[in-house]
């Protein structure tokens, strides 16, 4: 039913992109709507970007496709070209219902701001056809209908900032504090990938044509790839400014991959701001809350190490009373973000046993310190959240044979070195790790030595080199299937439903992510030091 009244307000794009991402009016009510003929929901529940996601170029699950409606397709100036659909009818498994809708020849005339208002209201193309019942019918006022029309009008409208008619510009962060060698390890890597995907650029465009019409999908979006170094240098209050002075002078489409042993917080928050993907960066302290639309990790870091020895001591122990947990943390860095998330995580699952020592500034850990609190707290699981120097001092103190503890450690925080702790200890040490095991390496992990090896780069901070190697595959693979679509939302889209298909070499097991997903690898093992090698002491624990 239409709520239609005088429009007595200038359009707002602004105020319409709140009402298409979350629902929500300009008065701070939710949207009300109306699907499957008679079910009254909250615009909240059903927003806009649900289901044809923050791009507006749709999508599609099952018998459900859900159209695009980018500001080109609804308004003019290009049609949904045979060369779109492709990908639809042929590279994904649909049922014939799906097949029928996206292969119906039948048009309609292009949408003007008052047919496209009236659509949203009563459920109806300019040439009266229905839409799909799962299709909400909005009660919108003539004035909140102006405003999500002028959203529509820009949505996904043009090429995303650092995209020409013949090159497309990326950045990669390095911070200040990054060892040298990392530095090394993965710039090789990317400048050798830039090139490399640069002469195959050349070699297409010089072709003198391509023999079926769905291959245009490949030519499209073909530029010349070019590559920003982005060096933060001093305090992390400063990179704000320093990203913002990069950017001013350079935009870029995204940023991709990088490193930064400090908190990813500052750069994560300036992709935010300006809507900047950026995509898998190597850092242990990733954004876990709130999530965000525009960074996408290869893990939860550290963080989720925590949460994943949290709850393997819950279903090991069987009695949160009874145990009694003790970890030691340093009041700075990761130790801090591993200590913390461990608490939160235990005190959600009720356990109530749970004593903390947190170290502060320099001081050192002494033989008697590790004595007093093996004495006094006699704890059933011993958590150390610290790093090889801060471990070698258990070394010297005197360990009681009998009532020793668990030990747990972070095989990350230990730079993935294997710990030397007293006789003692050695059963009953156990370590969060986070990556695929040894023993369970892939022929992908293989194939990407190769192609660095082809290449002259030698291993060196091999997980890294990988990672970067994994993400710029993701990046090409998706870049490809924008067929020159330049949308930055469209972008972050077709990541999260490329990572799963693009070979992993195996740094994390089972990379995936679905829509809104931030995280590619959800879980860590426990795992426990034998002859010197990890092995498992638990299954993949996913928090």
């Amino acid at each position: 039913m239409s709520t239609a009244q005088p429009l007595r307000v200038k359009p707002n794009s602004d105020l319409g992109r709140r009402i298409y991402r979350e629902g929500i009016l300009p008065s701070g009510k939710p949207v009300r709507a109306i699907v499957q003929g008679d079910i009254a929901i909250a615009g909240t529940q059903f927003t806009c970007a649900s289901c044809h996601r923050r791009s507006g170029f749709g999508s599609s699950e099952g018998a459900a496709f859900v159209p695009p409606i980018a500001s080109s397709l609804l308004f003019g100036g290009r049609e949904l070209r045979r060369t779109d659909l492709f990908r639809k009818l042929f590279q994904e498994i649909q049922p014939t219902r799906f097949r029928a809708r996206v292969r119906d020849p039948r048009g309609r005339p292009y949408y003007t701001d008052e047919s496209l208002a009236a659509a949203l209201r009563d459920g109806k193309d300019p040439s009266g056809r229905e839409f799909d019942p799962l299709m909400p019918r909005y009660e919108l006022s003539e004035e909140d209908a102006s405003h999500l029309v002028a959203y529509l009008k820009s949505l996904s409208a043009g090429s995303a900032p650092g995209v020409t008619r013949s090159e497309i510009h990326f950045a990669t962060i390095i911070t200040d504090t990054v060892e040298p060698e990392k530095r090394r390890a993965i710039l090789p890597v990317m400048e050798a990938y830039f090139r490399w995907k640069n002469a195959e650029t050349a070699g297409l465009l010089q072709r003198p044509g391509h023999a079926a019409f769905y291959d245009d999908d490949s030519y499209r979006p073909l530029r010349e790839w070019v590559l920003h170094v982005w060096k933060l240098k001093g305090p992390e209050e400063t990179w704000s400014k320093q990203l913002a002075a990069y950017y001013r002078k350079q935009p870029v489409f995204a940023l991709l991959g990088g490193v930064g042993e400090e908190n990813w917080r500052p750069v994560h928050a300036f992709c935010e701001r300006k809507e900047v993907p950026c995509i898998f960066p190597n850092t242990n302290l990733p954004v876990v809350s709130p999530l965000g639309a525009y960074t996408v990790y290869l893990s939860g870091g550290l963080t989720v190490e925590a949460q994943a020895l949290a709850r393997h001591l819950a279903e090991k122990s069987g009695d949160t009373d009874s145990a009694r947990v003790v970890q030691v943390y340093r009041d700075v860095g990761g130790g801090r973000v591993l200590a913390g998330a461990l608490y939160r995580s235990l005190r959600e699952q009720g356990w109530s046993n749970l004593i903390e020592h947190e170290i502060h500034g320099a001081r050192e850990l002494s033989p008697a310190f590790w004595k007093e609190l093996l004495e006094d707290e006699r704890p059933s699981v011993l958590v150390l959240w610290l790093g090889e120097a801060d471990l070698m001092t258990l070394k010297t103190a005197q360990v009681p044979d009998e009532g020793v503890p668990e030990v747990y450690l972070s095989y990350r925080l230990l730079n993935s070195t294997l710990p030397s702790l007293p006789d003692s200890f050695r059963d009953k040490t156990f370590l969060t790790c986070p990556f695929t095991l040894p023993q369970a390496q892939t022929p992908h992990a293989y194939r990407a030595r190769s192609w660095l090896r082809s290449r002259g780069i030698g291993r060196d901070h091999e997980r890294m080199q990988l990672n970067t190697y994994f993400t710029l595959a993701v990046v090409d693979h998706s870049l490809t299937n924008l067929a020159g679509n330049f949308s930055r939302d469209y972008f972050i889209e077709n990541v999260e439903h490329e990572t799963e298909g693009t070979p992993n070499p195996g740094v994390f097991p089972g990379l995936s992510l679905g829509p809104g997903q931030r995280f590619a690898s959800k879980g860590s093992y426990i795992v426990k030091v034998s002859n010197g090698k990890i092995e498992a002491a638990s299954s993949w624990i996913i928090p």
